[in-house]
Formats: structure tokens, C-alpha cells, sequence
């Protein structure tokens, strides 16, 4: 215990904490993550009016960027007034992810069937769960967000308590 460098336990600390608060709080941290998407798409929209202007002025010459510019500095804007629309969006992506895996698993299942493999219904049991998910994240997409987002938040504990453990035993 005496050869720790206090350095290496910050970040599987910090991860520890940050899984906690995805687990416990799952929608305060996909509102958060949906705003700070916000935020980053602001600012490359702000840069990239920026970098258009200044071409302008340099090169007398009219820029193409603009509109895309603008575009992104109105969709940051609205998702920094309104994360739960991202959120939505996300639910919406695991959505049609949950849905394509799922047809994917069905298709596994009637060849291997179809070819005379008796553990066939592996696949179509984990195709039927994954439909009927898909089918519970497209009528709910907020409560598949806040679960993903507490996936994530399990497996950043298991991740950062398993380096912790490992930087406690570490022995140079």
C-alpha cells in the first residue's frame, strides 16, 4: 500500500462516481450530455461563421459554409433549449439499432434451422428480445435513453472498480 502513486487512483475514483450518478440519476445525465452536445455543436457552428467571415474578408469571395454554419449554430441552440429532444432522438436510434440486430438474429435463426442446427433458437429468442425491445423504445424513447444511460453507467463502474482493484494490488 505504501508503493501507490495516489496519481493512478483519481481516474478509476472518478469513474466509480461518474457510474453512480449515470446509475442513480439517469435522466439529470442524459439531459447533461444532451446539452453539452449542444454546446459543442454552438460552437462549431460559431467557429466555422467565424472562419466563413474571414474568408470573405480576406478573399472578397462568397463562402458556401455559411448556411451550414448557421445550421448548426439554430440546431445547438435548440438542443441547449431543449435536451429532452436529443434524448428523444437517442431513444429513437437504439431504437431502430434494437430493430435491425433483432430481423438480423431472425435470419440467423431460419438458416440455422434451415440448415439442421438444433441450437437454432438461440438466435430467434434474442431476435424476438430485441424486436419486442425495439418495439418498447420506439413507443418510449425516454425511458431507453435513461437506460442506455445506465448501461453505460454499469459498465463504467465494473470498468473503473476493476482498475481501482488493480492499481490497490499493484506491486512493482
Amino acid at each position: 500500500m505504501n508503493n501507490i502513486r495516489w496519481d493512478r487512483l483519481i481516474l478509476p475514483v472518478a469513474g466509480i462516481v461518474l457510474g453512480l450518478f449515470l446509475i442513480l440519476r439517469p435522466w439529470n445525465a442524459t439531459a447533461a450530455l444532451c446539452s453539452f452536445i449542444g454546446w459543442l455543436i454552438l460552437l462549431v457552428g460559431v467557429l466555422g461563421a467565424v472562419n466563413v467571415l474571414a474568408f470573405q474578408r480576406a478573399t472578397m469571395l462568397a463562402s458556401p459554409m455559411l448556411p451550414f454554419s448557421v445550421g448548426a449554430i439554430v440546431i445547438g441552440l435548440f438542443f441547449i433549449s431543449s435536451p429532452g429532444t436529443l434524448a428523444a432522438l437517442v431513444g429513437m436510434i437504439v431504437c431502430v439499432m434494437l430493430m435491425v440486430a433483432g430481423i438480423g438474429n431472425l435470419q440467423t435463426a431460419a438458416l440455422r434451422r434451415g440448415w439442421g442446427d438444433r441450437l437454432w433458437w438461440l438466435p430467434l429468442v434474442t431476435g424476438v428480445l430485441c424486436v419486442l425491445l425495439g418495439v418498447y423504445a420506439l413507443l418510449f424513447p425516454g425511458a431507453s435513453a435513461v437506460f442506455v444511460m445506465r448501461m453505460v453507467g454499469v459498465m463504467m463502474l465494473i470498468s473503473s472498480a476493476v482498475n481501482l482493484i488493480n492499481v490497490l494490488t499493484w506491486r512493482e
